[in-house]
């Protein structure tokens, strides 16, 4: 809690501020910079127009997030999928600089439903004739509390159903204080928050919002953010991605099972699609089975009933082809 509130600037100081920052443009990243240097630059650029800015973050408990968590990785002769690792983050010499990570910095990328994570892999290219691993993934269940984020404050689709969660952020915007902001200062916090979060739409670069992201969860503190959650570009924002501290995922994470598919059509538009599946992967003892697709394999039906239920229809039939 603080009753610094002086230090937050009221709504006309942030217009004047995301004014200037458009005008003068955020530093692009190159890999010769210290990445904490960098990142050190971008925040006082912020600090030195705004002074201090707030991130608001949701303590939760395994129970309380209740979504689901999705990779996917196109299937090439390099990556065993035999392996868990090759179904998790990037190792860190393959990792480069992306939306939410710098260089060499990997996190989990991750999306809340398949078809959102399928979407963010195959972006505008071919995809015909590919295999893509979907894998599904759960938090273990424990007492323990992490951290939760969400920038959400950007032009989120009409469809996509994580809006409650961008209100829900601008309704409590007062809580952390002992005193009570201004009205003024209240609307500068949601703009600055609006601008912030709309960066992980528009920043084409990467620069601006890998900072942001890399701030919050290789933070040097003790609050470091576990789950980072953000709009996904590749759905138009009707869906929702996920930028997941990789020690989270080792220690508090695990991979529930697998399918092979490949995707016959996709409508960014309308989010219709049709995919083939082609196999599916059981884990038993640390093994994963694969298994191939068949009419009277009920167990296949009840995982894509399950993992695939927000794009199910009650009259949808499973369609086999030999």
């Amino acid at each position: 809690m603080t009753t610094n509130i002086e230090n937050f600037a009221d709504i006309d100081t942030v217009k004047l501020a995301i004014q200037k920052f458009q005008e003068i443009g955020w530093p692009s990243f190159s890999e010769t910079d210290n990445i904490d240097e960098f990142v050190e630059k971008i925040t006082k650029q912020i600090t030195e127009e705004l002074g201090k800015f707030p991130n608001y973050l949701m303590p939760l408990k395994p129970k309380n997030f209740p979504f689901g968590i999705f990779r996917v990785r196109e299937m090439t002769e390099s990556t065993n999928f035999d392996l868990y690792a090759g179904n998790s983050y990037p190792p860190v010499a393959f990792t480069k600089l992306g939306r939410c990570n710098f260089p060499k910095h990997p996190v989990f990328y991750a999306s809340n439903n398949p078809i959102t994570a399928l979407s963010e892999v195959v972006r505008n290219e071919e995809f015909k004739g590919k295999k893509f691993c979907i894998s599904s993934w759960e938090i273990i269940k424990s007492n323990d509390t992490f951290i939760f984020e969400n920038f959400l404050q950007t032009s989120l689709h009409p469809n996509n159903h994580f809006a409650v969660l961008a209100k829900a952020l601008v309704n409590r915007v007062n809580e952390p204080f002992d005193i009570k902001l201004s009205e003024e200062q209240t609307q500068g916090i949601v703009e600055f928050l609006k601008y912030i979060d709309s960066q992980f739409i528009s920043d084409e670069n990467y620069s601006f919002s890998a900072s942001l992201a890399h701030r919050r969860i290789y933070g040097k503190h003790n609050f470091c953010t576990d789950i980072l959650m953000y709009p996904s570009v590749q759905t138009l924002m009707q869906g929702v991605n996920l930028a997941i501290n990789p020690n989270f995922v080792d220690n508090h994470m695990r991979v529930k099972r697998f399918y092979v598919i490949e995707l016959q059509s996709f409508d960014k538009q309308s989010g219709k699609f049709i995919i083939t599946f082609h196999k599916y992967g059981e884990i038993k003892k640390n093994v994963i089975f694969w298994k191939k697709i068949h009419p009277e394999d009920k167990l296949y039906q009840k995982y894509v009933k399950l993992d695939f239920k927000s794009f199910i229809s009650d009259d949808f039939k499973f369609d086999f082809i030999k």
